[in-house]
């Protein structure tokens, strides 16, 4: 039967692609109600998502309301000696520009303290294929 999950996003193009590959998607911010709140066993933030909104502190914090106590959030984190911090980004893709909008970057460096305060401790850190992932639980 597998494991349940649920893609989140706020782009239609992202939520159309999980769709078409057969997996469950709503186009909703993280940060809004979303179905299962309180239950979810995992949490997963690739590609740098914990950048979302700009705030890692508020993303972790709000994980913390999703996933089910004793649940774990995998996140994929910038290498060790890079630098964390807010940046104002957009993406340029196939001609076309985004609005500008408010990321975040932390490094493996600096994920413990960060993931503490919103009470999930660092588990276990670990390269593969030159990416670079915790787990908080």
């Amino acid at each position: 039967m597998g494991i349940p999950a649920l893609g989140i996003d706020i782009t239609p193009l992202a939520v159309e692609l999980t769709r078409r590959a057969g997996g469950p998607a709503l186009r909703r911010c993280v940060f809004e109600p979303l179905p299962g709140t309180g239950w979810w066993a995992e949490a997963l933030l690739a590609d740098g998502n914990i950048g979302i909104g700009g705030d890692p502190a508020a993303l972790l914090q709000r994980l913390r309301e999703l996933v089910r106590p004793g649940g774990t959030v995998i996140a994929e984190l910038s290498p060790p000696g890079a630098q964390s911090g807010v940046h104002t980004i957009r993406l340029r893709q196939a001609g076309r520009t985004s609005d500008w909008f408010t990321w975040a970057t932390v490094s493996i460096d600096d994920i413990a303290p960060l993931a503490g305060r919103s009470g999930f401790p660092v588990v276990e850190r670990w390269n593969a294929a030159g990416r670079w992932f915790a787990s908080l639980s």
